[in-house]
């Protein structure tokens, strides 16, 4: 059984709670020892009567310092220095009784106990620590001895009074030894389930919203949001699938973990919401958890990057990776659904049409919807692809957002094609597709 000591700032943890969790302690224990400190004063005079007056002196005037001690608890100043406190105010209640043994006759031979009384109250009550304790110990034994010496005890009065004061010193460090290691055991323990807690924050918060995850936390059991405008992106990674017959399982899961890991680095920068992955389909939302007019901006902005950073990760690891997105803006309504394994996900027209122009887009593109088209076109560059007809009967007129514009652009209105304009990933549109009507 050792006491283990902890690093740096966590050393620092402890004695700070350590110094917490023992003031309610000292608080209590310091009344008590100022009474029975006082009341000795009957013992002295019965020993010596004529020495009333200086028992009086010693016995009041620790009882003040003791009384400073428990006011300096209230102290903010306490904190931090309770130890050195605490072990001079023990040395000094120590010298008070050592002193009074050494006027009265035959002190040391009667009194001694009072001397254990304060090693033993001192060390259980006062909470201090090991090496504090240890130190009080070393000094009351020099004191003790010091006045044995000047007092011209005999052998076995310095025998005696030494014996005692061990053996009293001795309980005393034991306990002072045990409450220390339960106290750094427990902060310990403290220190690992924290750990845990934060482990188990970081993963949940890896796949709900950090809103939700506060909410849940709080013990809300249905939630469920609406949101007039938001915009939502999907995106997946082409070229990915082919991958799976050629890589090793754990290989693949690398490169997957790679890629979103650097997206999901992007929508913090972004301030945009990861909403879920789906094998290798990934999907953000902004406008939902703070509502904006500018959410169709934060999606642009995110899948930009997202394209550039795909890319770049494809070229550098010789990877025949691609993405295609699907963007477009509306009303959603999103929530948490199921208890074991809590889901947030988004419902709506808005959440399908984002998925069907992902699904219907082209490689290496970013395929957005006509609402969403009307929020960036003053500041994107934005080529009409033309009608598509879509799952379930759809009609819709698609745009390719191709980046910000460029001082001077023609903008591009729907139903006019626009000049030829390079696609951000390094491709381009097939002229087949400009403002064309595709049946899919």
């Amino acid at each position: 059984m050792i006491l283990k000591r902890f690093e740096g700032e966590e050393e620092s943890s402890f004695r700070a709670q350590y110094a917490e969790h023992s003031i309610p302690f000292i608080r209590v224990s310091i009344p008590i020892a100022i009474l029975l400190y006082l009341s000795f004063m009957v013992w002295d005079y019965a020993i010596d009567p004529t020495a009333i007056g200086f028992s009086f002196m010693i016995r009041a005037g620790f009882s003040l310092i003791a009384l400073g001690v428990f006011g300096l608890t209230f102290h903010p100043y306490f904190l931090g220095r309770e130890q050195p406190v605490l072990c001079t105010a023990v040395i000094l209640a120590a010298t008070g009784v050592l002193a009074m043994l050494y006027v009265l006759p035959s002190g040391f031979t009667h009194g001694i106990s009072g001397v254990l009384l304060v090693i033993m109250y001192a060390f259980g009550f006062f909470r201090l620590l090991f090496s504090t304790a240890i130190l009080a110990f070393a000094s009351i034994m020099v004191i003790a001895n010091g006045f044995l010496f000047f007092g011209e005890a005999d052998r076995f009065t310095t025998l005696n009074a030494n014996f005692f004061l061990v053996s009293a010193s001795i309980i005393g460090l034991g306990c002072a030894f045990l409450l220390e290691w339960i106290e750094r055991r427990t902060y310990e323990f403290e220190i690992e389930l924290k750990k845990e807690k934060e482990a188990s924050d970081s993963m949940l918060r890896s796949f709900l919203p950090d809103r939700i995850v506060d909410r849940l936390k709080k013990g809300e059991q249905h939630i469920a949001e609406s949101s007039g405008e938001a915009t939502v992106l999907f995106a997946d990674i082409i070229g990915f699938t082919s991958l799976a017959g050629r890589l090793a399982p754990g290989h693949l899961v690398e490169i997957l973990g790679d890629v979103f890991t650097r997206l999901d680095e992007l929508a913090e920068e972004e301030g945009v919401e990861k909403v879920k992955t789906i094998g290798d389909s990934y999907m953000v939302v902004s406008g939902v958890s703070l509502p904006s007019r500018t959410s169709a901006q934060a999606i642009a902005e995110f899948a930009l990057r997202a394209m550039i950073a795909v890319d770049e990760y494809a070229e550098k690891n010789g990877l025949p990776l691609q993405m295609t997105m699907g963007m477009a803006t509306g009303a959603v309504v999103s929530g948490v659904i199921g208890a074991k394994v809590p889901i947030f996900d988004l419902w709506g027209e808005t959440v399908n049409l984002a998925s069907r122009l992902q699904t219907e887009g082209i490689e290496g593109a970013i395929q957005v919807s006509e609402s969403t088209y009307w929020r960036l076109h003053n500041d994107y560059d934005l080529e009409e692809r033309g009608v598509l007809n879509l799952k379930g009967g759809i009609s819709v007129t698609a745009f390719i957002l191709k980046g910000r514009k460029k001082e001077g652009a023609v903008d591009a209105k729907p139903g006019k094609a626009s000049p030829t304009l390079e696609v951000v990933s390094g491709g381009a549109i097939p002229d087949e597709v400009v403002s064309n009507e595709v049946k899919v």
